[in-house]
């Protein structure tokens, strides 16, 4: 990680939203809104831009831990600008302040806690769980 990572650093993302995105995808009985696994995805990704130019060519960025109030719908077919700060940085984790506004109003806020690891050690964990899983199956 680069050392120019610091808190107060901000990022904005718009993002037009698209019938893929709504609530009704996922069950019939839901409206055709955006819908709350769209949002939370949206505030993750953001978090991850911000971080993106400040790591090295072997890190990436995941989520540990995420909450969201999700305050209003939002018609398929508005803008959805994502904003993200970061508030704390404790070693390799990063600590997101977040929130998302359509065309008319805030319709989330919330945390986003970031790890920064090292890609080659996370894929020989995957490995070895991958292999573990079909050795007992």
């Amino acid at each position: 990680m680069k050392n120019k990572l610091e808190p107060g650093i901000f990022i904005e993302k718009k993002i037009l939203t698209t019938p893929e995105m709504a609530a009704s995808r996922f069950h019939k009985s839901s409206p055709r809104v955006l819908s709350s696994p769209t949002l939370l995805t949206f505030l993750q990704t953001t978090c991850a831009d911000a971080l993106e130019p400040f790591l090295d060519e072997n890190e990436m960025a995941v989520t540990v831990k995420i909450e969201m109030s999700h305050l209003a719908s939002t018609p398929i077919g508005m803008t959805v600008t994502i904003r993200a700060e970061i508030l704390r940085i404790d070693g390799r984790r990063i600590y997101f302040r977040v929130e998302a506004l359509d065309d008319m109003e805030k319709i989330a806020e919330g945390f986003n806690d970031m790890f920064i690891i090292d890609e080659d050690r996370f894929e020989r964990g995957l490995k070895r769980k991958s292999h573990k899983a079909l050795v007992e199956s």
